[in-house]
């Protein structure tokens, strides 16, 4: 892991330098920049629905994961914090459609709960239940860790995440 001095700060994590890009033209592989990685994220976002509550939850996922190319740890952190956005979207939209976050006992209601009476009340689709709930594990995983998890540079997770809030606003 890389340990931030002065002259380090601005350069790449070594874990960058085991990947490439491939130039199409030339046929070689590349170095992948700074350039690559906000590039990457440029495309991902919530849609106009989405409220900016659940929006300034989502964008420092997509900050840290462009600065995952200067420490590799971000990358992990930025699928952390979508998945902070992700609950806390379910539970604005649970809060909305159902009244309230709270059981009759005054307990807050659980994760699962709140997809389950999303999916009931049909604002998750049933065939996504599932999808929902698997992302309810990596958060279970990520937020109640017995060891440390390192997620690499991928987009997908971000993609997927973007397009699951969108879709309980759409």
């Amino acid at each position: 892991m890389k340990k931030i001095t002065f002259e380090n700060y601005y350069s790449a994590d070594e874990a960058i330098q085991f990947f490439g890009k491939l130039n199409t033209a030339t046929g070689k592989l590349e170095p992948i920049t700074e350039k690559d990685y906000v590039e990457s994220i440029q495309g991902i976002c919530l849609n106009e629905q989405v409220p900016e509550k659940i929006k300034s939850l989502f964008d420092p996922a997509l900050a840290l994961y462009a600065y995952g190319y200067l420490y590799w740890t971000f990358f992990t952190l930025a699928n952390e914090q979508a998945i902070k956005a992700f609950e806390a979207a379910i539970s604005y939209k649970h809060e909305e459609v159902v009244g309230t976050n709270v059981d009759s006992n005054g307990r807050d209601v659980g994760l699962s709960k709140k997809i389950n009476n999303l999916v009931k009340r049909r604002v998750i689709d049933r065939d996504k239940k599932d999808y929902y709930h698997t992302l309810r594990m990596f958060r279970n995983m990520s937020f109640h860790p017995n060891e440390q998890h390192i997620f690499g540079h991928n987009t997908e997770a971000l993609i997927n995440i973007a397009n699951a809030i969108n879709e309980l606003f759409a």
